[in-house]
């Protein structure tokens, strides 16, 4: 994993420990964003996302969001990371 993939994953991490008031819960690559695990609902990964475009100064498309960009953290990460490659 490069340095600016996990510097991205601890950004995600961040905006979900302290805009979705997670607090310490064990978070990683594999956690998913969808399902039962942290219970998120579709508000919350909308504040993920706004989180996370606010800490990074970049605009995610909606249209291009959906499960397989945010089935788990580690989606997330490399959709926004291949999107922050693609500029």
């Amino acid at each position: 994993m490069s340095n600016e993939t996990t510097d991205l994953q601890e950004i995600v991490c961040e905006v979900l420990r302290t805009d979705l008031k997670l607090g310490m819960v064990e978070l990683g690559p594999e956690t998913p964003l969808v399902g039962d695990e942290l219970g998120l609902d579709s508000l919350d990964l909308l504040m993920v996302v706004t989180g996370t475009e606010k800490r990074l100064g970049i605009k995610i498309p909606n249209e291009k969001l959906g499960k397989d960009t945010m089935s788990t953290i580690g989606d997330f990460v490399r959709f926004v990371e291949s999107l922050r490659n693609d500029t």
